[in-house]
């Protein structure tokens, strides 16, 4: 039975990042964001095994003294443009070499720190339950309106999105969130885009949306964990 398939959680934290230098090994009090997506997969009941991808000495060191599995990423899935899909694809053939079997697939990146449980039970029963959907994706509402008050910069210009809207509109926006990514490793292996098969949306509400991209995210999570 599909609801019977085990749940592996994958951790995907390579060592280059633009942002925040070595954003995976940055401090949120205490912890590592690394250290804090592993522990809350470990307090997870519903998951049976955790990976992490990487290509980091330091991160592998870390990774190993929690008890995760590695997965060894290689170069050409280590730059700021490399495909998030293809380093899922990769991994999830590695572990069909040593482990040979169907589970669910659960990415938990380690910039979103303030996920709850709750939400990721909800995500991965849901997957478990609905044979017709492939993927179950997190998303948080934004105040940006790409219709109204958002750009592109072109060179050295910067073009609206849309053009020839002069006011708001009363169109509700989201943003996809980083509280975890949920799929069944058929859709992932055939899929060229996390978006191309039938996909659940769970609303998220903020501060547990966070999604730490800058160093300001990293100053206001430590706000809501003290």
């Amino acid at each position: 039975m599909q609801s019977n398939l085990k749940v592996y959680a994958f951790i995907f934290a390579r060592k280059n990042s633009r942002r925040i230098k070595n954003k995976n090994l940055a401090k949120l009090m205490n912890k590592s964001l690394l250290e804090r997506s592993i522990d809350f997969a470990k307090n997870l009941k519903i998951i049976d095994k955790i990976f992490v991808s990487t290509d980091s000495k330091k991160i592998i060191d870390k990774a190993v003294k929690l008890n995760c599995e590695i997965i060894r990423r290689p170069k050409n899935l280590t730059h700021s443009r490399s495909s998030e899909i293809d380093s899922w694809k990769h991994a999830i053939n590695e572990v069909q070499k040593k482990y040979k079997e169907k589970f669910i697939f659960l990415s938990l990146p380690t910039t979103s720190p303030l996920r709850r449980k709750t939400d990721i039970i909800k995500c991965v029963n849901f997957i478990k339950q609905k044979k017709n959907y492939d993927c179950c994706l997190t998303i948080t509402k934004t105040n940006l309106d790409p219709y109204f008050n958002m750009l592109e910069k072109r060179g050295k210009t910067f073009t609206p999105i849309f053009k020839n809207k002069s006011s708001r509109t009363n169109k509700k926006f989201y943003s996809i969130t980083t509280v975890c990514y949920c799929a069944r490793i058929s859709f992932i292996k055939k899929a060229k885009n996390v978006l191309d098969g039938k996909i659940k949306y769970f609303e998220i509400m903020f501060p547990y949306s966070i999604d730490i991209d800058e160093v300001s995210d990293l100053k206001v999570a430590r706000v809501f964990l003290k």
